[in-house]
Order: C-alpha cells, then structure tokens, then sequence
C-alpha cells in the first residue's frame, strides 16, 4: 500500500466575483484498498450520523461517498480493461 499526499492552496472565485482568501486543499494518491477503507468508514458514519448542529456535514460525507464510490468504479473499469 502507498499514500501520496500533496497539500496546495487554491484561490476560489466567489459569486461576487471577488477571489476569496486562499484555501488550503490536499491531493491524495490511493490505491484501490485505501479507497474501499475510506468508502467504507464513510459510509459506516453516514449511517451511525449522530446529527449535529451543522446539516452540512451530512451533506459533506454524502458528497464524500459519492466521489468515493466513483473512485472505485473507475479501478473496476480499470481492472476489466486489463483483462
């Protein structure tokens, strides 16, 4: 297993059209175990969600799940290519 993480700031155009302050955001390389961990610990707390005084986060690990889900299909079209 390997885990290549990057860190960058990235500036953000916001709806007034004005750049807003930078953000710092991470880049991860993960393989195709690291990837099924991480989509199964979100999906573990999606369901567990003890709700919270901001409903973005749900909305947040809802996102998270999806991108991770996507991230896996692309390693199973990935894996059917090579056969």
């Amino acid at each position: 297993m390997y885990y290549v993480f990057f860190l960058r700031c990235q500036r953000v155009v916001g709806e007034n059209g004005w750049m807003s302050e930078p953000r710092p955001t991470l880049q991860f390389d993960l393989d195709l175990e690291a990837v099924r961990l991480l989509h199964r610990s979100v999906n573990f707390y999606l369901e567990k969600w003890p709700g919270g005084p901001d409903p973005r986060e749900q909305e947040a690990l809802q996102s998270m799940k999806t991108l991770l889900t996507a991230a896996l299909l692309e390693f199973s079209l990935d894996q059917d290519g090579q056969r």
